[in-house]
């Protein structure tokens, strides 16, 4: 059986407009942060599936920027809500309200700061700052996958060329 090609409209009809563009934010957060980490990434992509409902798939096995790219997905959408205008203070108080214990990439986010003795601060600190700096390739990013529902990574490179 072929996989099912999926389209933004039975995304959007499957998720809802809103939960949609957020994993679209979310995924351009993380793809984002793993191409300045040189983490090559193979696709991002959204599924029609509650329990993994969307993926960036990198290549290779360094753990390079783990605990960052881990995280980026929550700071980007965060940053997408506020329009970018918040500060870090802002990001600090109001985002850990938002992290779910079971979200698996808290999870892999704790888990890596742990590993390599990372303060979790510095780490959303420097997700932060990056995405600051680099909210035109973000927001790129997101709307391409918005409308593509699936993004290589010649697309990525593409994009963030300016191609």
């Amino acid at each position: 059986m072929s996989e099912q090609i999926l389209t933004r409209e039975s995304l959007i009809d499957f998720f809802g407009e809103q939960e949609y563009e957020k994993l679209c934010r979310h995924e351009a957060g993380h793809a984002l942060i793993a191409i300045l980490f040189k983490r090559p990434v193979d696709y991002v992509k959204i599924n029609n599936s509650k329990e993994k409902p969307s993926v960036t798939h990198m290549l290779g096995n360094s753990l390079e920027g783990s605990a960052h790219i881990a995280i980026a997905g929550h700071v980007a959408d965060f940053l997408f809500r506020k329009d970018f205008a918040c500060d870090l203070d802002t990001v600090m108080k109001e985002l850990p309200m938002e992290l779910y214990r079971s979200d698996p990439d808290y999870q892999s986010f704790q888990a890596s700061c742990y590993y390599y003795q990372l303060s979790e601060a510095n780490v959303v600190e420097q997700v932060f700052n990056l995405m600051m700096a680099c909210q035109k390739q973000l927001a790129a990013i997101a709307a391409a996958l918005n409308e593509k529902t699936n993004l290589s990574n010649a697309d990525l490179v593409a994009i963030l060329s300016g191609k």
